[in-house]
C-alpha cells in the first residue's frame, strides 16, 4: 500500500511540471528541485530583485543554490545561475560540473548559457521560457550548438506557468510602484 500512495505522489508531483516538461523526461526530483528554486525566486523578489531561483544538485543533493542578487551587489553578473556555478565551483574545488543538474526557473540568457557550457553542467532542467532574452531554444540555442565541445541535454518547461506567473506579478508591482511614485504633470496653463 505504501509503495501505491508513494508512486502516486510521484505521479502528481509529475504532472504538475506540465506536459512538455513530460514529453521531454523530467523527473519528480527535478520537479522537487524546481520548487525549490521558486521558494530561493520568491525570496529574492522581497529583495527587490529580478524572481529568478537557481539550484545545482549532484543527485538528489544539494551542491549550491541561488537567486539573483544584482540588485543588492551591484555585480552584472549576479545571476541565479552563475552565482549558483561559482558557489559550486568553490565548494568542489573544481569547475566542471558535469555530474550536476542545473534548475533554474527561467530559461538562461546569453551570458548564462555560455557559463553553462564552459562548466560542463550535465544536464540543464528551467521553467519559464525567456521570449526576450532567452539563450536555450527562444532567442538562441547556445547549449545545443553542435560547434561547441559540450552540450548539455536541456528539459524546458517545467512548472513553467508557475515560474512565469512569478516574473509577471513581480515585473507587475514594480510598474504599479513606479507610477505611484512618479510625481503627476500638471496640466495647467498660465496666461501671461
Amino acid at each position: 500500500m505504501t509503495r501505491r500512495g508513494g508512486g502516486a505522489a510521484r505521479h502528481a508531483i509529475l504532472r504538475m511540471a506540465g506536459p512538455r516538461a513530460l514529453r521531454a523526461g523530467v523527473t519528480a526530483r527535478d520537479v522537487g528541485l524546481m520548487l525549490r528554486a521558486m521558494r530561493l525566486a520568491r525570496e529574492a523578489a522581497a529583495r527587490g530583485e529580478v524572481p529568478v531561483g537557481a539550484v545545482l544538485a549532484r543527485g538528489s543533493t544539494v551542491v549550491a543554490e541561488h537567486a539573483n542578487d544584482r540588485e543588492s551587489t551591484g555585480d552584472p553578473t549576479g545571476h541565479a545561475e552563475l552565482v549558483a556555478l561559482r558557489e559550486a565551483g568553490k565548494r568542489r574545488g573544481a569547475w566542471r560540473m558535469s555530474d550536476c543538474t542545473l534548475v533554474v526557473t527561467l530559461e538562461p540568457c546569453a551570458m548564462c548559457a555560455g557559463a553553462i557550457v564552459n562548466s560542463r553542467v550535465g544536464r540543464v532542467v528551467y521553467g519559464a521560457r525567456d521570449p526576450k532574452a532567452g539563450a536555450c531554444e527562444s532567442l538562441y540555442a547556445i547549449p545545443a550548438d553542435t560547434r561547441l565541445n559540450h552540450r548539455p541535454p536541456m528539459v524546458g518547461g517545467v512548472l513553467a506557468k508557475a515560474c512565469g506567473r512569478q516574473l509577471t506579478a513581480f515585473f507587475a508591482r514594480r510598474r504599479q510602484e513606479r507610477s505611484a511614485s512618479s510625481p503627476r504633470s500638471s496640466r495647467s496653463t498660465t496666461v501671461a
